[in-house]
């Protein structure tokens, strides 16, 4: 189910919460077969591979001054879940930090997207030899 807020409850911090521990609690409850209720905005950039790169080169500077590459792997932008996996090299990788700032900047841009992974990339002295 995918919920627009309005007024004052579009800009709450508290919104978030709100939503999952609230109405989405109550509306499961009442109807099970509902699995997940998001917020969405009727201003909401679409998510494109453009915008993605765009986000994701304002984080590969910080990422290369230790050897880090990020890269869009996948993106599927159609309704009902829309997907976003990256590829990351480096050590950055091992840091859960990173991941969480990645991830936040996604979000921050697309609020409704809900599945971002981060995956390990392979380098190409990693690849195996094919027979």
């Amino acid at each position: 189910v995918k919920l627009e807020l309005q007024g004052a409850c579009s800009s709450c911090s508290a919104s978030s919460v709100t939503l999952k521990m609230g109405i989405e609690k109550t509306l499961q409850e009442r109807f099970p077969d509902i699995s997940e209720v998001i917020a969405i905005s009727p201003d909401e950039e679409a998510l494109t591979e453009f915008a993605i790169e765009e986000v994701l080169n304002g984080i590969r500077p910080f990422l290369s001054v230790s050897n880090g590459t990020i890269e869009l792997t996948e993106l599927v932008a159609e309704d009902p879940s829309p997907r976003v996996v990256l590829s990351m090299k480096g050590p950055p990788l091992k840091s859960m930090a990173v991941k969480v700032e990645i991830t936040n900047r996604i979000k921050r841009r697309f609020p409704s997207l809900l599945n971002i992974e981060i995956v390990a990339g392979q380098d190409i002295n990693e690849l195996p030899m094919s027979a």
